[in-house]
């Protein structure tokens, strides 16, 4: 009996404590620690994921100040001013409510459920309205005295947005209305003590490539991130559960609802499973010809995508990625050969500018530096054309004759986001598709086994062996 009695007091301890016994996924911890840099956040996610119970922990650290030992997100040090928006009352009241503080009683008391202990709970306004919803929340702080949360239902307009300056605001959902989320940025404008305040957006894109959607996706500013959460980033969510739900949603839906993937323009470039691509990291055989593709990063990322290539099957491999922004081309060929010193690399037209000053070319300065550049790509017909190359990757695709390891998440994350926009490539965020298609449609004429780049680090091969 008095082992039942610990039992139960330690489930009671847990229960009425989550906030301390909270352990972050990888994905929570990289979205939490963007803050300080970001000011506007969106948190993109499929369903079920836990991306409201996500940021209601994030909420409860800043009403609290219970900051963990691990947290490098965003800290403030006195009681804060917070708003959490919803599409309507009960949706607030049932989800975010419930998440953050838990069941509300009535009297100012709630049932202990919350992330929020309800031992910290100062005072509670009730809602007009909504049974049983708080309007208005006092939360005691660790410095002293009391931060407020207000729930604010953005349904009614976004007249009832207007009010005092705010620290934080919580949008759990995306707003239909355009002027919602710009009047959050208005009330945080002079928060945080005069030095601006966050807005955190958590939804999954049921209303496809919005303007909001699209200002995040295709022309994020400095102070704007984006997350995509999928199932795949939920160890809590095993494959007989995801297999369940997935067949249960209409084929058109599964991507947003398991990816997080907003219809895009007029459809993907790749309309392919994920599931159907990836394949679990193996040690490349000796036999594998390989070739890297190089998209040159010179007003966005530099980009290299290492291939395989299986003559006994005819499948491609994409085995390794490297996106890196900002740095020169030392820094960028240094990382190349890292990855195996011989192996060629093919780049596209563009590497044969010349750069201002030194009068050398992107090429030239990479082959000095000692990276294998091979040359210039070509489709096999001798053109530069995108649309073949992509025709004949889809085709690989789709007959199980491309295949990318399941880890290389930067691949993946652009792969979701590839798509077209009256009818052409939409050329934003698609460095790491560009250098996939240079490697993959040149692996099987230019690369290299290991037995041919071992010659060549014999000084068998130069860069004049291959024709183009």
């Amino acid at each position: 009996m008095e082992l039942a009695k610990a039992i139960e007091l330690v489930k009671r301890h847990k229960r009425e404590n989550r906030l301390q016994y909270f352990e972050p996924y990888p994905w929570q911890v990289e979205f939490y620690h963007s803050g300080p840099d970001n000011k506007q956040r969106m948190l993109m996610a499929a369903n079920r994921v836990g991306k409201t119970a996500s940021m209601a922990v994030e909420v409860a650290y800043h009403l609290t100040g219970l900051y963990p030992d691990w947290w490098e997100g965003i800290r403030f040090h006195r009681p804060v001013q917070v708003w959490c928006l919803g599409v309507s009352g009960e949706q607030l009241r049932d989800v975010v409510v419930r998440e953050l503080l838990g069941v509300y009683l009535g009297d100012g008391k709630f049932d202990g459920s919350g992330l929020v202990p309800q031992r910290l709970i100062r005072q509670v306004t009730p809602a007009m309205g909504t049974p049983r919803l708080p309007r208005d929340v006092a939360v005691s702080h660790a410095a002293g005295n009391t931060s407020m949360v207000s729930f604010k239902s953005y349904t009614q307009g976004q007249h009832v947005l207007m009010g005092s300056s705010q620290d934080f605001i919580w949008i759990d959902e995306e707003p239909t209305d355009p002027t919602i989320y710009p009047q959050c940025l208005t009330r945080t404008a002079t928060g945080n003590d005069g030095k601006g305040g966050y807005v955190v957006l958590t939804f999954t894109p049921e209303n496809g490539v919005t303007e909001l959607v699209s200002q995040f996706m295709d022309h994020r500013v400095k102070g704007q991130h984006l997350a995509n959460v999928t199932w795949d980033d939920a160890p809590h969510l095993d494959q007989d559960t995801k297999d369940q739900l997935l067949s249960a949603i209409p084929e058109y839906q599964r991507d947003m609802r398991s990816r997080g993937i907003p219809v895009l323009g007029e459809g993907m470039v790749f309309p392919i499973a994920e599931e159907a691509l990836k394949c679990e990291a193996f040690e490349v055989p000796a036999h594998y010809k390989r070739l890297a593709g190089i998209d040159f990063g010179i007003t966005h990322p530099t980009c290299v995508v290492w291939t395989a290539y299986n003559p006994d099957n005819d499948t491609i491999y994409v085995y390794d990625v490297y996106k890196v922004e900002g740095e020169v081309p030392a820094v960028h060929a240094s990382a190349i050969k890292a990855r195996g010193k011989h192996i060629p690399v093919i780049y596209p037209h563009d590497g044969d500018s010349t750069e201002k000053g030194s009068g050398r070319t992107l090429a030239e300065m990479y082959l000095e530096a000692g990276v294998m550049m091979i040359g210039k790509f070509t489709n096999p017909d001798g053109t530069n054309y995108v649309e073949p190359g992509l025709m004949e990757i889809l085709e690989r695709m789709r007959t199980g004759r491309f295949k990318v390891f399941e880890h290389l998440k930067p691949w993946f994350e652009e792969f979701r986001r590839y798509h077209r926009k009256k009818g052409k490539i939409h050329k934003e965020f698609d460095d790491l598709m560009d250098a996939t298609r240079y490697a993959a449609i040149s692996v099987t004429r230019y690369g290299q086994n290991m037995a041919e780049m071992q010659l060549h680090g014999r000084g068998g091969y130069t860069s004049h062996d291959y024709d183009y």
